[in-house]
């Protein structure tokens, strides 16, 4: 549960993904230099009677693969500064080139703040622990109306706007996450996915400790996956910790099957410095299924047979396994690894799952080659050269393969 100080040396290097939306190199110039992470959109609501301006991350893929359709994740407190963090972060964690398939390419949706108070607190309360008189909460309490506006206006616009799967996900630190808590509970088919950030268990007299009693009783078709991760907040107040420690058990003792939760406890960080590790650690925990180790995958390729089945029982997700990935993991078995039937096997999957692909045809055939089977390389060439004609390339191997063979 806890996590020690060595572990800090593994988030330094996210500090350096967080620099500006737009950066000029200044050696190289003009716009071929020009990075974006993001881009900023404004939207208005009617529920809230406000404008509301948020910003998109796309990942690297999106361009790319037309045809395919991402999570969204909804981040909130999305100042600039949280769109670097939870991208950087997400981006690194999915790099097929890497080898490094940890979680989902996603898409980032951040939304700014105007009254966070009283967009994210689900009563009206000026209660504070033992504090019965903080007037700066006396906006408080249209939790609901901002999961509306969520839920009726933004969500629609992004799905109109982009690919985006069925599946939602909400980040929340503090009362962001005691505002993701609230639509757990009260809106429960509204996300998928809850990364709830040292969430604010104070509010009014632990409230949503008391609701979630109340609701999660009776509930026994509840259908998601939650990581909750604490502060060290013991100087403060235990209660903090106790709160939290309380609503993780209720989610345990859950009876629903589709529920599935983790929970750690980050001893060496304060409430303002966990995100960063928690963010890390709770999209690794709440998309562990999506991981492939490649040691298991070469040494039972089985394994990838069943990988779409696996996302779809435990993160309710339509998925195929990512093709360049597969395509790498079946190279280290055939070179590195010197295990052609196993690159073979490997790069079936791809095959099965990715027919059109050229690239998937080609590889399959270099593991054929490498194990002899020459006529199987040249049904591949063929295949190629049946979903494209002019392949120079695939024209070239078949030809050399049949002169050789003669």
């Amino acid at each position: 549960m806890k996590l020690s100080k060595t572990m800090h040396n593994v988030f330094t290097f996210f500090l350096l993904m967080f620099f500006c939306c737009k950066i000029e190199a200044s050696i190289a110039g003009g716009s071929d230099s020009l990075l974006m992470i993001g881009h900023q959109y404004q939207i208005h609501s009617k529920i809230l009677n406000e404008n509301r301006k948020y910003s998109v991350y796309l990942p690297t893929s999106y361009k790319s693969n037309p045809s395919k359709k991402y999570i969204v994740a909804y981040v909130l407190d999305g100042d600039r500064t949280k769109l670097f963090e939870v991208s950087g972060i997400a981006q690194s964690m999915h790099s097929a080139f890497h080898l490094k398939l940890q979680i989902p390419e996603l898409i980032i949706v951040t939304i700014e703040n105007t009254d966070r108070t009283r967009d994210f607190s689900p009563t009206n309360s000026l209660n504070y622990l033992d504090r019965e008189d903080m007037a700066v909460f006396k906006n408080s309490g249209k939790a609901n109306n901002f999961m509306h506006f969520i839920e009726k206006e933004l969500m629609p616009q992004i799905n109109l706007t982009f690919r985006t799967v069925p599946q939602n996900m909400i980040i929340g630190h503090s009362l962001g996450g005691l505002f993701a808590l609230h639509c757990f509970l009260e809106n429960p088919n509204l996300f998928t996915y809850y990364l709830l950030i040292d969430p604010s268990w104070f509010w009014d007299h632990n409230y949503i400790g008391k609701r979630g009693k109340e609701i999660l009783s009776k509930k026994t078709d509840l259908k998601a996956r939650i990581f909750i991760g604490l502060a060290n907040n013991l100087q403060d107040d235990k209660r903090h910790y106790q709160w939290g420690l309380e609503f993780y058990n209720l989610l345990k003792e859950n009876k629903s099957p589709d529920l599935k939760t983790d929970f750690r406890y980050f001893e060496d960080e304060k409430h303002l410095t966990v995100t960063i590790p928690a963010t890390y650690f709770g999209l690794r925990s709440i998309f562990q299924p999506y991981e492939i180790n490649i040691n298991d995958a070469t040494m039972d390729p089985a394994i990838l047979s069943g990988y779409s089945e696996k996302l779809k029982k435990e993160l309710f997700l339509d998925e195929k396994p990512d093709e360049r990935f597969i395509n790498t993991i079946g190279y280290v078995a055939l070179h590195e690894r010197q295990l052609p039937d196993v690159a073979i096997s490997i790069f079936q999957v791809n095959t099965k799952n990715y027919p059109e692909s050229l690239n998937v045809w080609d590889s399959l055939a270099d593991a054929y080659i490498a194990k002899g089977d020459i006529e199987k390389a040249k049904g591949c060439y063929k295949i190629i050269l049946q979903l494209s004609p002019t392949n120079s390339n695939a024209k070239k191997k078949l030809e050399e393969l049949t002169k050789n063979r003669n």
